[in-house]
């Protein structure tokens, strides 16, 4: 067989996998560099403000995504495999069909037409928490949202430990160097404080919480 032949069926073999293969199985525990082949598709505006599966509202203007198996916060890239376009996105939410789900936003990084699905290569880049990956779609200007705040520490091991005994999902580490390293456990990102205030009266009973505006 030359070249070319193992170059097309190795072509045909990926299209076949994407298009025909089984559930995404994710293996456990996931890592930096695991990578998979699936269709990618979006949700649009009809879900903003309802509560994914993580717990976190939908805003269709955030980059984050909907997927099978990853572990909510973590940081896949999708490309296009058709093409040379990439983008990193956050894991919020569960597809309801064998896709990665990604918000018109993300999309548009992908595909300008933003119809239909195109063939994706997606690769685990960060583990929850490591927002600061979300860079790499910006090209100008830093990215604007508000969270809300549930307490800083002094260790991950602290900030680790509280996560767990909060109860509420979508929590993530913030990690603020300066002097000294301070763990900060949030909860959300939110176009406007409006939302970020209406889910702190709703969902942060008992804890002392302030909302906070974030560029990054």
């Amino acid at each position: 067989m030359n070249r070319a032949s193992i170059i097309l069926s190795l072509f045909i073999l990926c299209v076949t996998v994407v298009a025909c293969g089984p559930r995404l199985h994710v293996r456990h525990p996931v890592a930096p560099g695991d990578t998979y082949y699936v269709w990618v598709t979006w949700y649009g505006d009809d879900f903003k403000g309802k509560a994914t599966a993580s717990g976190e509202p939908y805003d269709p203007q955030q980059f984050t995504c909907a997927a099978d198996g990853f572990p909510f916060g973590t940081m896949l890239e999708v490309s296009d495999i058709d093409g040379d376009a990439t983008v990193v996105v956050r894991v919020t939410d569960r597809p309801g069909k064998n896709v990665v789900d990604l918000t018109p936003k993300a999309f548009l990084m992908l595909s300008k037409a933003q119809a239909g699905r195109l063939r994706g290569k997606v690769t685990v880049v960060g583990l929850p928490g490591e927002n600061s990956l979300l860079r790499r779609n910006v090209a100008e200007g830093p990215e604007h949202f508000f969270t809300v705040q549930f307490g800083a520490y002094a260790t991950l091991e602290k900030a680790r430990e509280f996560i767990d005994s909060l109860g509420i999902a979508g929590a993530y580490i913030y990690l603020e160097q300066g002097d000294r390293a301070i763990y900060r456990v949030r909860v959300g990102r939110f176009a406007d404080r409006d939302s970020a205030e209406t889910f702190k009266a709703e969902q942060a009973k008992g804890h002392e919480t302030v909302v906070v505006e974030v560029s990054e």
